[in-house]
């Protein structure tokens, strides 16, 4: 028998269990309840509306309307989805300051918002006042420090694009704000050539030396501009103003692009025009680029799949295609057909899913591949009669991507038609012993349109671990410094451009040769790749895919005991580190 003790005791336990339970499930409720709070502050909230009502909504909170202009295929909207968008303290100051809205370009209102807005590069940030005014722009991808940014230049008066524009049509901006307003146009993908024109044509030649006139001349002049014709007349001046590298280089630029539209259309009296000219003008290379450009669209050999070049490395190029095909017609789809061709043979030396990525050296040129499978010793003969047929195909060219295409794990599609479309097909399972065959071509349709082929690179990934290092033959630096030439900063931009498209990391190695001590020739190396990766972070690449190394003069790649053998080991270059 219980006595009332041994019940009260029980009683007591009981409770204690009970009261112990409730206790628990209110602090589990209590932390599901912060954590669920916690998590949507994390995530930018956008809003379920039509672009009128977010606009009149806009207009009752008195905000900006901040619109994701996205579509379904584009691989960097899903990377903002993903890494800024979740991104807490993005969530924060998008959520206080603007009325989020996402919208995509490819349905409902899309269609028609795009056209209104010029929206053709996805994902492209808008921000528009309640009144459906364009106050600020960007296009592309960002990091979520230059995300903010940009929606705290979209709130401030003084640094909205549409300030700007008012200005420019007043005549109120001085170099230095004009520079700033032609690179926010860039930057937000409206293509701001002829306002450049009309802005250097208001300034005195004797201003366009100035600082920043000269910025906007080195950056976006053409041949065609007054500007660059006193350029011409004025190197000298020029030269001591800037230096005399980044003057002739711009030169150089000008005229190789001249040069090639002149050889494309077949106009010889006026390529020997420009030849002379540039040769007058006495530049570094003059020579060269001639050369170069009459290379450029010479057919070679490789253009025919027997020729085909043997790939044996994990980083191809970079390399350019030859003019027309070769010899023989090996691929024709439809009205697709081979021209500015390459052939490359690929010996597959491990088991493994087989992927690239296709880097084009300017992101005007569009780049189509194709695979095929090696099935039987008559392989070559059934390609050229078109009696196989490719593995994997891709035509299309994606605007976000500015052109990079490749095999990817992440998609099952193996054919793109033309016209624009997700820049990736799927990997390919491979096996030891396989031989495969991969078709790059650049169409007729660009070369017509004086869009010129500049060549590639393909970075293989899970296949070659061999290292391969990238010259950087346009970075320049100021003598026995670790200064960077502006001339330098074209390459390195398009450096800048092909890391924003992955996630690769990459060593930049500095150079030396044998002059001066080894213990200086370390520093000043290691100072000079420290000064490209510290470039590279201010446009927005992350600290965490950036190394840098200084060898000195270890690792010559020409004698020391020439002038020309010195001047080809003083060099910076970069290596992918793979995953």
């Amino acid at each position: 028998m219980f006595n009332i003790s041994d019940i009260w005791f029980s009683c007591k336990f009981a409770l204690r269990v009970i009261f112990h339970k409730l206790f628990l499930i209110s602090v589990l409720f209590l932390i599901s309840f912060s954590n669920a709070i916690y998590s949507q502050s994390e995530y930018v909230k956008f809003i379920n509306l039509t672009s009128k009502n977010a606009l009149k909504k806009a207009k009752n909170d008195g905000k900006i309307v901040y619109i994701d202009c996205y579509t379904s295929w584009c691989g960097p909207c899903k990377w903002m989805d993903k890494n800024i968008f979740s991104n807490d303290s993005v969530a924060n100051f998008y959520n206080s300051n603007f009325i989020c809205l996402k919208i995509d370009m490819e349905k409902g209102e899309g269609f028609e918002f795009a056209s209104k807005y010029k929206i053709n590069t996805y994902p492209t940030s808008l921000y528009l006042s309640a009144n459906g005014e364009m106050v600020f722009r960007t296009c592309g991808a960002k990091n979520s420090t230059t995300f903010i940014k940009d929606g705290q230049n979209a709130l401030n008066p003084d640094t909205q694009l549409s300030n700007y524009s008012i200005k420019f049509k007043q005549r109120k901006l001085d170099p230095k704000s004009a520079y700033l307003y032609f690179e926010l146009l860039e930057g937000a993908c409206l293509a701001p050539d002829s306002l450049i024109k009309e802005y250097l044509l208001t300034q005195p030649n004797s201003s366009l030396i100035f600082s920043y006139n000269w910025k906007i001349i080195y950056k976006w002049a053409k041949y065609s501009y007054p500007s660059f014709r006193y350029l011409e007349s004025n190197i000298e001046s020029f030269s001591k103003a800037h230096g005399k590298d980044s003057v002739e280089y711009k030169i150089n630029e000008i005229y190789r692009v001249m040069l090639q539209q002149a050889y494309l259309n077949k106009n010889r009296v006026y390529f020997e025009f420009l030849e002379k000219k540039l040769k007058k003008l006495k530049t570094r290379d003059a020579e060269k680029i001639v050369l170069e450009t009459q290379q450029l669209f010479t057919k070679i050999p490789n253009s025919d799949v027997v020729n085909a070049i043997e790939i044996k490395d994990s980083i191809v190029g970079p390399i350019n295609v030859g003019k027309g095909y070769g010899n023989f017609m090996e691929h024709k789809n439809g009205f697709i057909s081979e021209s500015n061709s390459i052939w490359f043979k690929l010996n597959i030396q491990i088991d493994t899913i087989l992927t690239f990525d296709l880097f084009p050296l300017d992101s005007l040129n569009d780049y189509d591949f194709v695979i095929y499978k090696c099935t039987s010793t008559n392989f070559i003969n059934d390609v050229k009669t078109n009696k196989v047929k490719p593995i994997r195909t891709c035509f299309s060219y994606c605007t976000s991507k500015s052109g990079v295409t490749g095999l990817s794990n992440y998609t099952d599609t193996t054919y793109i038609d033309l016209g624009p479309g997700p820049a990736y097909v799927s990997g390919i399972p491979v096996k030891k012993g396989e031989i495969y065959y991969i078709l790059v071509n650049y169409g007729d349709i660009y070369v017509n349109r004086n869009l010129l082929p500049y060549g590639f690179i393909i970075y293989f990934y899970n296949y070659w671990p061999k290292r391969k290092s990238i010259p950087l033959c346009n970075v320049f630096f100021e003598s026995n410094s670790a200064n960077l030439s502006s001339a330098s900063y074209k390459e390195l931009d398009e450096l800048v451009r092909r890391l924003q498209n992955n996630e690769l990391k990459i060593e930049v190695q500095g150079h030396s040769d044998e002059t001066g001590s080894e213990a200086g020739n370390l520093v000043l190396s290691e100072n000079r790749a420290k000064s490209i990766v510290e470039y590279l972070k201010s446009k927005g690449i992350s600290s965490g895919r950036l190394f840098y190394k200084g060898f000195g003069s270890r690792n010559p790649v020409a004698t020391n005991n020439t002038i020309d053998g010195r001047k080809k080991n003083r060099r910076v270059e970069y290596t992918i580190i793979f995953q």
